[in-house]
């Protein structure tokens, strides 16, 4: 059998290309939820969880005073979120939201201690996906969005700058009343609604995260979440929106494909060499999509280095496909 050296050209997909992709990305596995005492909060390891699955941790500080979370060793902060409002005597009682990721590793404690260094009542929760990037799992971050009136809670729009990643929104309540209630807005999946009962030691303290798959690169607008329960009472909220960002690669064997290829020169002015390492394979076949989906050339790969031609086409972003008897691979070539 020829030996065949592969090479691929790769792309973002389009966003019909992109969605189906993500549809099976950064795909969402357990939550865990717990209510701690007045300094500290224990969260279980979600179920399922492995080796470079991502876990989002976030806790919430109730009312009364500044606090400052301790995550477990670990642990990265993401955002650190504050608000003031009304309650416990005084005109500025403070807030907090705290987020952290992990990249799970193959000795995973089972349980987490996030500690406050004031005496506040904690709530917090972990939600923990696989399929995210392990190297930079998190792609944006917002870090505001809160208001003292009993109507929606607003996370702040963040501008992704990869397409297909998951957004993760996080509300957080703190209301003089046990019947608060959180409710994220329609296009979220609501993982996991933690609270408190009995007012700690002033307030309710309520905690919900949810998410959804974003398939195309940029700004995502505000999220929202209702809140119910709360109408005349003395409440201070925050919110935060998280982009994960997701792996983007197909195939059974994709690790493998996306190391055997260089791409020279890649931005190109059209015309570039498609070089390829050996591999023992008799079929390899190259596909170009334009942006919008379209297919735009088809050939075998059968020589060590081959030239693509695309000099006739539109500056922008293609998307080429390579598929063997090894699985399929797709990255992109920038014209310009």
């Amino acid at each position: 059998m020829k030996k065949i050296y592969l090479i691929a050209l790769f792309a973002v997909f389009t966003a019909t290309q992109a969605s189906a992709q993500c549809a099976s990305s950064c795909t969402y596995i357990a939550s865990e939820q717990g209510i701690g005492g007045s300094t500290a909060v224990t969260l279980l390891k979600p179920t399922g969880v492995v080796t470079n699955d991502v876990m989002i941790a976030a806790i919430h500080s109730g009312w009364c005073g500044a606090n400052t979370i301790v995550p477990p060793a670990g642990w990265t902060l993401i955002n650190s979120t504050s608000n003031t409002g009304p309650g416990c005597g005084s005109s500025s009682t403070q807030i907090l939201l705290a987020t952290y990721y992990k990249v799970a590793t193959a000795s995973e404690p089972s349980f987490y201690v996030f500690t406050g260094t004031a005496t506040q009542y904690l709530v917090g929760g972990i939600v923990a996906y696989t399929g995210v990037n392990p190297t930079s799992p998190i792609n944006v971050s917002s870090s505001f969005g809160a208001q003292e009136a009993c109507a929606n809670i607003v996370a702040n729009s963040v501008t992704t700058t990869a397409a297909c990643t998951r957004l993760v929104s996080v509300f957080v309540c703190s209301v003089n009343s046990s019947a608060t209630n959180i409710v994220p807005q329609v296009s979220l999946t609501e993982r996991l609604d933690a609270s408190t009962t009995g007012n700690h030691p002033w307030g309710n303290e309520n905690l919900s995260i949810s998410d959804e798959s974003i398939s195309t690169a940029g700004a995502t607008g505000n999220r929202t979440a209702a809140l119910s329960g709360c109408s005349g009472l003395s409440w201070a909220t925050a919110g935060q929106l998280i982009a994960l960002t997701c792996q983007t690669t197909t195939g059974i064997n994709d690790e493998v494909l996306n190391n055997s290829f260089a791409i020279v020169p890649n931005p190109s002015n059209g015309i570039f060499e498609v070089s390829m390492l050996e591999k023992n394979t008799s079929s390899v076949t190259m596909e170009v999509f334009d942006c919008l989906g379209r297919s735009i050339k088809q050939q075998q790969l059968q020589e060590l280095k081959t030239v693509i031609d695309l000099a006739g086409y539109p500056k922008g972003i293609y998307f080429v496909k390579l598929t063997s008897e090894q699985g399929t691979a797709v990255k992109k070539i920038i014209i310009d």
